[in-house]
């Protein structure tokens, strides 16, 4: 299975997703699935935002000790973002509609993040 595949079980299986996407650290996505209503909203510039803003939170849970990040959510009256990353290099992001089903966001990537680490290898 692709990375494409993945992805986009992900959109189609949680309402109110817009964007799913692997990406580097340095914001170069590997791939992107998104919906037609995400392309008229632009959200993919989104991502590239929140390259950055995890970056910060990496940084700030090292020196913290708190571990590695699992997870960061950013929920805004417009926009849902879930972060998960999967390796050292890279992250998977649902972007979503903030009515969306976040649970069930939050679970299908932890469901999707092992098979895109099985991918990269």
């Amino acid at each position: 299975m692709a990375f494409k595949e993945h992805l986009e079980r992900a959109v189609s299986e949680v309402p109110g997703a817009l964007l799913c996407t692997l990406m580097g650290h340095d914001g170069i996505a590997i791939e992107t699935y998104e919906t037609e209503s995400s392309v008229e909203r632009e959200v993919m510039n989104s991502t590239v935002e929140l390259t950055g803003l995890l970056n910060q939170v990496r940084q700030s849970t090292a020196g913290l000790k708190s571990g590695n990040l699992k997870e960061l959510v950013v929920e805004g009256h417009e926009l849902t973002a879930i972060v998960r990353p999967v390796t050292d290099e890279y992250f998977v992001a649902l972007l979503m509609e903030p009515h969306g089903n976040f649970g069930k966001g939050r679970y299908l990537l932890r469901v999707i993040s092992p098979r895109l680490v099985a991918e990269l290898a």
